[in-house]
């Protein structure tokens, strides 16, 4: 309960703070600019997946099942991200340069944005904390990252600055908190890391199919930023971008949760079956409950909540807003899944429903954009997690079970503590 606590404390303090910094900064950017600097950070999205290599999803297992080996682990890890990493800064100037050749602006601003992904790599040693219970120094490293990033905003707004030292606060933020989390690691007298080929070779084995899936996840909830961007245009995706940031914004509860059950879910696998499934369904029962009831409100305040943090010229956002906000429950059911499907050692599976969610979002897209605008990507995005991680469980006989799980779990079947 401890880490949990924690966790809940540093999602809660973001958010109210996120809350006031971005309702100031898409007031003094407007429209067009916020969109602009969000369509930007898509293509860096996309490629978070790309360095993390899908390890981050496995970590937290390798080190519960080896803690002996938890050095080589995170190390080798280290070096594997800061590989990918410097190689996807290099493809995202391609792709940005080869599909906006005559934007510099968005090219500025991705290419500034994508070096944070360099002091990311750090973040692989969050997951040694993680494994052993102890969130808060992660907490604390993350709050003062985000403190000084929030302050950085606040001055720009203040000095009036152009759009470019916004996309700074990206990599400031990066490098802060991975400071302290060294710093912590070290105070607290981690495991000496050690880079091993063969721990390399077998955390890119099994992380494969979560690499996959996480960059099919990225580019299916990236995707209608980047296609709103290009088929309706900066302003549009700023509409779109701040109606996600609310939806989004009530999570930190549920993912507090989910980040804190999973090692507690994965240690009970070994222990006991029974108190293992229990366990599943309680978090589940837990995400989808507290999905409806946040869902609810939200839709029934959506107009007075935009008003309030964005102001009128975002009065647009209202009714995307009442949309986006029930794609978040399947989203967060599908991030409880990923526990499940690593557990039971049915990895690949994450990648075909991820990969059925992203094709459903790219047609869609496609089909609802042109026609509706934002409001059509915000359709998209329902219509394909809602399929992709609830009914898609009914294709694959190893997934049936989740499905049935998923289902006792929204009706409260098996879900108290036996005594």
């Amino acid at each position: 309960m401890r880490n949990t606590g924690w966790l809940l404390f540093e999602q809660i303090f973001r958010m109210a703070l996120s809350l006031v910094v971005t309702s100031l900064m898409a007031r003094f950017l407007g429209t067009e600019d916020f969109g602009l600097l969000n369509y930007s950070l898509a293509y860096v999205m996309i490629f978070t997946a790309v360095s993390n290599l899908g390890i981050d999803s496995i970590l937290v297992n390798e080190i519960i099942k080896n803690k002996v080996e938890a050095g080589k682990v995170i190390g080798s890890t280290i070096v594997l991200r800061l590989i990918s990493s410097v190689s996807s800064i290099f493809l995202i100037y391609l792709i940005v340069k080869y599909l906006n050749p005559n934007d510099f602006t968005l090219y500025t601003l991705t290419i500034l944005q994508s070096i944070s992904l360099i002091f990311t790599v750090f973040d692989s040693i969050q997951y040694w904390f993680q494994a052993n219970l102890q969130s808060k120094y992660i907490v604390i490293s993350k709050s003062i990252a985000f403190s000084i990033v929030s302050f950085w905003r606040l001055s720009l707004i203040l000095f009036e600055k152009s759009i470019s030292y916004f996309a700074i606060a990206t990599v400031i933020e990066a490098i802060v908190m991975s400071i302290f989390i060294v710093s912590y690691f070290k105070r607290f007298k981690g495991p000496k890391l050690q880079f091993s080929l063969e721990t390399a070779k077998q955390l890119l084995i099994k992380g494969f199919y979560h690499f996959i899936a996480a960059l099919l996840i990225m580019a299916y909830t990236q995707i209608d930023k980047i296609m709103l961007g290009k088929m309706a245009g900066g302003t549009t995706v700023g509409v779109y971008t701040a109606a996600m940031t609310i939806s989004s914004l009530w999570m930190f509860i549920p993912l507090a949760l989910i980040n804190s059950a999973r090692p507690v879910i994965m240690e009970a696998k070994t222990q006991n079956e029974d108190t293992y499934l229990l366990k599943n369904k309680q978090l589940y029962c837990s995400i989808i409950w507290l999905g409806i009831i946040a869902a609810v409100v939200i839709s029934l305040l959506a107009k007075p909540i935009i008003l309030l943090i964005y102001g009128e010229q975002f009065i647009e956002s209202t009714k995307i807003l009442v949309i986006l906000i029930w794609s978040r429950i399947f989203a967060l059911v599908g991030t409880v899944k990923a526990i499940w499907l690593t557990v039971e050692s049915l990895a690949r599976y994450q990648v075909y429903f991820v990969g059925i969610g992203a094709f459903l979002s790219i047609i869609l897209n496609l089909i609802f954009i042109p026609r509706y605008g934002a409001m059509g990507a915000a359709i998209a995005i329902l219509v394909a997690e809602a399929l992709s991680t609830i009914v898609a469980c009914l294709v694959f006989k190893q997934t049936q079970p989740l499905f049935k799980l998923i289902l006792h779990a929204f009706l409260f079947k098996g879900v108290k503590n036996r005594t």
